[in-house]
């Protein structure tokens, strides 16, 4: 391993490269490889500690018995929501975070179920077609509001100001 100056810094690179590619970043204080740090849970299926690891969206969960086992997880949890997924009725929906920081919210039940959302659902039937539940959509020009999932309703209602609080 040599290394070598990149776009994001020093890095260590295989000297056998264009056959091998392997690479790792290094910390711009002591030019050592960042180490990955052990955290209090145990892997849902070896059972071996998982590890903090640092990758191009921001830090995850990887298993240590890599490549044995290749079990990751986000390193924030999902938070539950507690409306039921009208498209598969068994599960519900989970606020998550997308690659780039976004708050969306999907079916607990995925990947099975892709049903997912952009904006927050509300516990509270639509008035005008009956659907489930609403969801609470915020814009720079109207503020926020209450809109109705379902497409083809069109029903919205502004928000009030104790709810959006």
């Amino acid at each position: 391993l040599a290394i070598k100056l990149g776009r994001y810094g020093k890095f260590l690179a295989c000297t056998g490269y264009p056959e091998c590619k392997h690479a790792k970043p290094l910390n711009g204080k002591d030019d050592a490889p960042q180490e990955a740090e052990v955290s209090d849970e145990k892997c849902d299926k070896c059972g071996e500690p998982m590890l903090i690891k640092a990758g191009r969206y921001g830090k995850f969960l990887g298993c240590s018995a890599y490549p044995k086992c290749k079990n990751l997880q986000p390193l924030e949890k999902a938070v539950d929501t507690g409306i039921n997924c009208p498209s598969c009725g068994k599960g519900t929906f989970l606020e998550k975070k997308s690659r780039r920081g976004k708050v969306f919210y999907s079916c607990s039940t995925y990947p099975k179920c892709k049903n997912a959302l952009w904006n927050k659902p509300i516990d509270k039937p639509c008035p005008k077609c009956g659907a489930p539940f609403v969801t609470e959509k915020t814009t720079k020009r109207n503020g926020t509001e209450h809109v109705c999932a379902t497409e083809g309703c069109g029903w919205k209602e502004q928000a009030e100001l104790s709810e959006a609080a």
